[in-house]
């Protein structure tokens, strides 16, 4: 659901990714700026921050007074420390909503499609007990296999070297011994979803939640499709998507951090 909700908010901004960065750098910032706002002590925060400006006026005006100066100057320390501990419970809040923001934004923007020609590795990782003899792949007509399947007993793996064919959504079929498993790959489109890994149910679905997660118990532990880099091209550079969602997100929240009445 949350995967989904995701794909509508993106979904007006396919066709250019600095789009979709500036609308989820100022989504982002809105929700840092709401967790902190609900999750913290407003009135302490506004409190210990004039404190903070007090002492450091004290130390100006009195700065030929050594005595006074340094015990302004421990009231600035304990004043900070104070304002720490104020953000400690928002920032703890903002775990989950920052991940998932996190991870949903990379399925997007942290690879690209394979291009028809390129070539590309797919590889299935088996639970102990699987036995990598029983594995075999069944590809589309839109895939190519170019090699025969590397079994890697030591590491419970079993790789295959693909090229793309032709541009679509191309599912592969994998059989592991008795159960059949499916790997989508993406070939040609721009900004689609792509999903590295389909894995298992917990944790792991969680930082990968492209695809529905492999039945468990079963007897693969995770199926990986190697999909190139997608840096953002800006004045001659290629950057990774975080750090310009990183930058517009702090001055997103600084902009608004006024009309939303939030004390940071």
């Amino acid at each position: 659901m949350v995967t989904r909700a995701f794909d509508l908010f993106f979904a007006p901004f396919a066709a250019s990714p600095w789009l979709g960065l500036v609308a989820i750098s100022l989504l982002t910032g809105v929700v840092a700026l709401l967790t902190f706002r609900y999750t913290s002590s407003q009135r302490g925060i506004r409190a210990v921050k004039d404190q903070i400006i007090a002492h450091l006026l004290e130390v100006w005006l009195y700065r030929d007074e050594m005595r006074v100066v340094l015990r302004a100057q421990l009231a600035v320390v304990r004043d900070n420390l104070r304002y720490l501990a104020y953000a400690l419970v928002p920032l703890a809040c903002m775990v989950l909503p920052m991940a998932v923001l996190l991870v949903q934004t990379d399925l997007r923007y942290g690879h690209r499609a394979l291009r028809v020609g390129e070539q590309t590795i797919l590889a299935v990782h088996l639970l102990p007990g699987a036995s990598e003899s029983e594995v075999s792949l069944v590809a589309p007509p839109g895939l190519a296999v170019e090699t025969p399947a590397v079994r890697m007993p030591a590491d419970r793996e079993v790789d295959w070297r693909l090229r793309a064919v032709s541009a679509g959504r191309h599912e592969l079929r994998l059989r592991v011994g008795g159960a059949e498993f499916t790997k989508t790959m993406v070939v040609g489109s721009r900004l689609a979803r792509l999903s590295s890994q389909r894995v298992g149910a917990g944790l792991p679905h969680f930082l990968h939640p492209g695809e529905p997660p492999l039945p468990n118990p079963g007897p693969a532990a995770w199926i990986e499709v190697t999909y190139p880099d997608a840096p953002l091209p800006l004045l001659g550079w290629q950057l990774h998507w975080i750090w310009p969602w990183l930058v517009l997100s702090m001055l997103f929240g600084y902009a608004l951090k006024g009309p939303l009445r939030v004390q940071v």
